[in-house]
């Protein structure tokens, strides 16, 4: 008789256990359907849709980190950057190596809150584990950082790695002109505007750079 209930009870144990990896399989599985569902509607551009789906699936999955990221990323675009903050800050904490978060969290949130001390901080980050990467970018937006912390050497030393990294890259010519015209070096400030505005900086981003000309420059 022991034999047989001990037999019952393993059984159990067993059939419950199983029922539970079942289960649990199944909620991973639904939690991916979900994300993919809002992947859709982010490219489709229905930030408020995706948010709602990658929502759901973080509830399924709390520990989906890719979740997190694209929701941080729609949070941004739908002007709500607290949220947005707090989802980069979950992703750090669940991937402490993903790099695409600290440039993003840099880029997309930091920034555009003014906290360009912290901004500066994630850029590094990001350089410290992608050091083999793209970084042309990356160096003239930690240069722009810099410059609005008034650390003018900082600022001209790093847009001059993003240049040296990416010459045709326009916008990283002007910004060092804004550097330099802050310096008083208005020689290198219009030589660096020439080459911007050769580069078609107008047909990307407008203005500024002739404006920039006709008020430092003159003939």
């Amino acid at each position: 008789m022991k034999k047989q209930i001990f037999k019952s009870v393993l059984f159990g144990s067993l059939a419950l256990f199983t029922v539970s990896i079942i289960l649990i399989s199944c909620g991973k599985e639904n939690a991916y359907s979900i994300y993919k569902s809002g992947s859709a509607k982010y490219q489709l551009k229905d930030y408020k849709g995706a948010v709602s789906d990658f929502t759901k699936a973080i509830e399924l999955n709390p520990k989906y980190t890719q979740a997190y990221y694209t929701r941080a990323i729609c949070e941004s675009k739908l002007g709500r950057p607290e949220k947005a903050l707090a989802d980069f800050n979950k992703v750090t904490e669940l991937d402490p190596l993903n790099k695409d978060a600290f440039f993003n969290r840099a880029y997309y949130v930091k920034q555009e809150m003014g906290d360009f001390k912290s901004a500066v901080d994630d850029y590094m980050v990001f350089l410290d584990l992608n050091k083999d990467g793209e970084n042309a970018f990356v160096y003239n937006n930690l240069a722009w950082c810099k410059f609005m912390l008034h650390d003018t050497t900082g600022a001209l030393k790093d847009v001059t790695t993003s240049i040296q990294l990416d010459s045709a890259n326009s916008f990283a010519y002007k910004n060092r002109a804004e550097f330099f015209i802050s310096s008083n070096n208005l020689t290198k400030a219009c030589q660096d505007l020439d080459k911007a505005l050769e580069l078609g900086f107008t047909k990307h981003y407008g203005e500024k750079a002739i404006q920039l000309q006709a008020r430092y420059c003159g003939e």
